[in-house]
């Protein structure tokens, strides 16, 4: 698979090379550029001549193949379609489809990808879970912990290798311009827990001018959002300044938020084959947490909380540069370079469900100090190969964690009690990675490998007590596309990827458990069409991941892991599109998609079990018809979730705790409306409003140990937004 690119004006026939931007670059830094739509992407020297941007003559620009790491601001087209010959399991969400979506947070604004399940917690972006491909993170919550989740290409969890689980998530969907969604593995290129695929969240560009962008959205659960923007580019140097300031009580008593989100971008070009980009950030959550309801007391009032003292706080400071430098017209060499720090804290009261009525017997404390640092130089060389091109691309990355652990238990006598003693976990990290795409005619085959060494370095400050581990993996991978035809493609790949063992799996003791990395295969196949003037178009991909060394957790002892076997996670993903503007219907598009997913354990205790909290079958659907004279637009959307257990041992009836049974399916239908509309060149306003779960569909989601989650019931949001130019 190749590496990314930037989108840019190209004034002569270029030589066959793709400029590689990296996975850790921070996206979308470039000012809006407009893409000629070339068969082959611009050289270095082309992009030293570029001209001044000028407005889009086409949109037809071919995207990327792996992680966009750069957008156009000018032609949202460019981020609504995967490439015909893109070697995997892939799809895109544009950024008109996530102004309409009406969604209000990212969990609900994915489920319109197949593949993808999800367990409502907050209501809010705080601790999503969100799991591909069957792969969940089996009994408990999932924390997206088996996918790689990235923000303009830099990874959002607190430490990729000792806290990969989103359990601190510092992003918000008011900063979501686009999103690419790859199914699949791609651990050549991203290294560990990405087994079931990688998501990567598009912010908004530097714009070309000086431009001011405002949002406001609310909604019937009285949850606000606010979301102003503004920047422009000026000679070499272009910056935005983006702020999120959210806030509600979502649909359940007790769950009063506060979320904050600030970033400022900048690039910078230092020379005319020399660019340097960068990006501070930081986030602040403040969460009251409704939690789970037992039995009873879902039955009696599905708003409530029975836990009203258990609460959630978090906070990240996030920064990252990147370095271009053409060294000649067919290579490039980044150095990209990121760091962020924080701490969450959960304050969860015992027994789960205290009530209000004193039964609290403690409330216990879980911060968790995190720091990630890491420094990736790559190079990309393109060069002529017999009758084609090859791409070679060959990159280093050191990355160090250090995670604290402590839990602290307090009583409504004023007494405290410290349960765990200040536990600190420091991973040190090194990976080299080699990859070369190969192009003949209509075939690209690419082989790569990655070589990770992992050393883990956890003691306990105060009793003295040290325990060391180190692994080195070789990872390889292969991917090939043919090109049947312009509009059809056929795909397929096996890729090789691990998980290391997390900080909690680590126990600090003079007989620590021999917890080993868990390890995993990914393989598929699959076709892409696009045909008939955009009437059809189809995504379809068969898959099999064979997992091996499960580790699960212990539902009888706390911090407690067992080595549940193999599982096997395979399905068959589908996804159509169609634009009937070719049957002259213009303005209507329809879209669906479905996927079948069997994830079981293949050995060990729950040998044939179901994998907990993954659904059979997925489905959504929507449509939408836009008025183009008007400006105005109409459309509706729904999703299917098939049941799913919640918990390794498949229990069916659903316990008077509300922790195991088998959770029912459901559907939820949406509708929405709105109006885009430019009074001229330099003022625009949108305006959205739409209805959630239209039909009020009574739907809950289980989790182990915490109960069960009620879904939100019907109600309307409302969205305005404008753009001013100056």
């Amino acid at each position: 698979m190749s590496r990314p690119r930037p989108f840019l004006t190209v004034t002569a026939s270029p030589a066959p090379r793709r400029t590689a931007a990296a996975i850790a670059a921070a996206a979308c830094w470039l000012p809006a550029q407009t893409p000629t739509a070339p068969s082959s992407p611009p050289t270095a020297a082309a992009k030293a001549q570029d001209p001044p941007p000028r407005a889009p003559t086409t949109t037809s620009a071919r995207l990327p193949e792996v992680v966009i790491t750069e957008s156009n601001a000018t032609d949202e087209r460019q981020l609504e379609q995967v490439p015909i010959d893109h070697p995997g399991g892939r799809d895109l969400i544009g950024p008109r489809e996530v102004r309409e979506s009406g969604a209000v947070n990212i969990q609900t604004l994915l489920r319109r990808s197949p593949g993808i399940q999800i367990q409502e917690e907050t209501g809010s972006d705080s601790l999503p879970n969100i799991a591909m491909r069957g792969v969940t993170g089996a009994d408990g919550a999932w924390r997206s912990i088996n996918l790689g989740m990235y923000a303009d290409g830099i990874p959002l969890a607190p430490a990729p290798y000792g806290q990969p689980g989103n359990s601190l998530f510092p992003f918000v969907m008011e900063r979501v311009y686009a999103v690419d969604v790859q199914r699949g593995g791609g651990a050549v290129r991203y290294g560990p827990n990405n087994v079931a695929g990688v998501i990567n969240f598009l912010t908004r560009p530097i714009p070309k001018e000086a431009t001011f962008y405002g949002r406001v959205r609310y909604d019937t659960f009285q949850n606000g959002s606010y979301y102003a923007a503004t920047g422009g580019t000026t000679g070499p140097f272009g910056v935005l300044l983006e702020a999120v300031y959210k806030d509600g009580e979502t649909f359940r008593n007790g769950g009063d938020y506060t979320i904050q989100n600030y970033a400022l971008k900048t690039s910078y070009v230092l020379a005319p084959h020399v660019r340097l980009f960068g990006q501070l950030e930081t986030y602040e959550d403040d969460s009251h947490l409704s939690d789970g309801l037992n039995l009873a007391g879902y039955r009696a009032d599905p708003k409530q909380t029975q836990s009203p003292q258990n609460r959630f706080s978090g906070n990240q400071d996030r920064v990252n540069l990147r370095l271009e430098w053409d060294l000649d017209k067919d290579t490039l060499l980044e150095v990209i370079t990121y760091a962020y720090e924080g701490n969450r804290t959960f304050f969860l009261g015992n027994p789960t469900f205290y009530g209000a009525n004193n039964n609290l017997q403690f409330l216990q404390t879980t911060p968790r100090p995190m720091r990630t640092i890491a420094l990736q130089p790559q190079i990309t060389h393109t060069y002529a190969l017999g009758g084609g091109t090859g791409e070679l691309h060959v990159g280093l990355r050191y990355l160090q964690e250090d995670i604290t652990r402590t839990v602290s238990r307090y009583f409504p006598n004023g007494t405290a009690q410290l349960r765990r003693t200040e536990e600190q976990y420091d991973y040190y990290t090194s990976s080299a990675w080699v990859e070369n795409a190969f192009r003949y005619d209509k075939w690209t085959v690419t082989p790569g490998a990655r070589f990770e060494y992992v050393q883990i370095d956890a003691r306990d400050r105060i009793g003295g007590i040290a325990v060391e581990k180190s692994f080195t993996e070789v990872l390889p991978g292969l991917t090939l596309s043919r090109k049947l035809t312009e509009t059809w493609s056929l795909f397929g790949g096996a890729q090789k990827t691990f998980q290391a063992p997390q900080a909690p799996q680590i126990s600090i003791s003079n007989n620590p458990q021999d917890i080993s990395a868990q390890y995993a295969w990914v393989y598929e196949v699959g076709s892409r069409t696009r045909g008939l003037d955009g009437l059809l178009g189809t995504d379809l991909t068969l898959y099999q991941i064979d997992y091996t060394d499960r580790l699960v957790a212990d539902p009888t002892q706390f911090d407690t892991f067992l080595n549940t076997g193999r599982s096997r996670h395979r399905g068959v993903e589908l996804g159509l599109n169609s634009d009937l503007a070719a049957v002259g219907l213009p303005g209507v598009s329809l879209w669906t998609t479905s996927s079948f997913n069997d994830s079981r354990f293949t050995n060990g205790a729950f040998d044939g079990n179901r994998f907990a909290g993954a659904p059979r079958l997925l489905a959504s659907w929507g449509a939408r018809y836009r008025h183009e004279r008007s400006g105005l637009w109409v459309g509706f959307d729904g999703t299917y979730v098939g049941n799913a257990y919640s918990d390794s041992e498949n229990t069916r009836d659903i316990n008077a705790t509300g922790t195991r049974g088998l959770r029912p399916a459901y559907h939820i239908w949406n509708v929405g409306t709105g109006w885009d509309h430019a009074f001229n060149a330099k003022n625009e306003v949108s305006v959205m409003v739409g209805g959630r779960n239209v039909f009020d569909e009574d739907y809950f989601e289980l989790r182990s140990a915490r109960g069960i989650y009620p879904g939100a019931p019907a109600s309307l949001v409302c969205q305005i937004g404008c753009t001013h130019r100056f």
